[in-house]
């Protein structure tokens, strides 16, 4: 009997610790160091693969890999004097080809929290009461009754709010179709098809 309750125990403690939602570290690609990748015509092109991972957003990068797309922050600055359109003056290829650009709204679904796993610290309720002790008497507590319940609903509430920061980040960094004026710097996040951290160029 006493195995079988540390079998469950240990079972119980592994689901609740996958159950946990995280919260989310945004990504603010103005505010990153970035490396400059190459000169084109007058467009300086910098960017970053594996910032959610580097960002400690363990949840989405996994979902990252599991899908086989990237997320990269981009930077790109025009020395020139034209003013320049993403995606109509000038592509993002690499290896010599175009890009395969997930749109954010896609990406979101695919690497958002999802609430369903905090449910499982509904279980805590099946857990047995907890005797306290009042002076001379001892009575049960049921505080797998009480945790479990408070415990889902804040997890829940945590993966809602992280998935509203992300998607807010991925809508408002959207970088195709941006203008970029004469001696501007436009930051944004692009994100791809792609199982590999392959090198990006630009094209005219």
């Amino acid at each position: 009997m006493r195995m079988i309750n540390k079998i469950y125990i240990l079972l119980l403690c592994t689901l609740l610790m996958s159950s946990c939602a995280a919260i989310y570290n945004p990504i603010e690609p103005s505010y990153l160091s970035y490396e400059l990748a190459g000169n084109y015509n007058g467009l300086k092109l910098s960017y970053r693969y594996g910032i959610l991972a580097e960002l400690n957003n363990k949840r989405y990068a996994r979902k990252e890999n599991k899908h086989k797309i990237k997320l990269v922050v981009v930077k790109i600055e025009n020395t020139s004097n034209q003013t320049l359109v993403v995606g109509k003056d000038f592509n993002l290829i690499s290896n010599g080809q175009a890009i395969d650009f997930i749109n954010s709204a896609a990406a979101y679904q695919k690497l958002k929290q999802k609430n369903w796993p905090a449910l499982g610290f509904l279980l805590l309720a099946l857990t047995p009461p907890v005797q306290t002790t009042n002076g001379a008497s001892v009575a049960d507590f049921p505080l797998g009754m009480v945790a479990g319940p408070m415990l889902a609903a804040g997890n829940i509430f945590v993966a809602i709010n992280a998935n509203k920061q992300f998607r807010s980040e991925l809508e408002g960094n959207t970088l195709l179709g941006n203008t970029i004026k004469p001696q501007e710097t436009r930051y944004g996040i692009i994100i791809i098809n792609a199982a590999e951290e392959n090198p990006i160029e630009i094209k005219f």
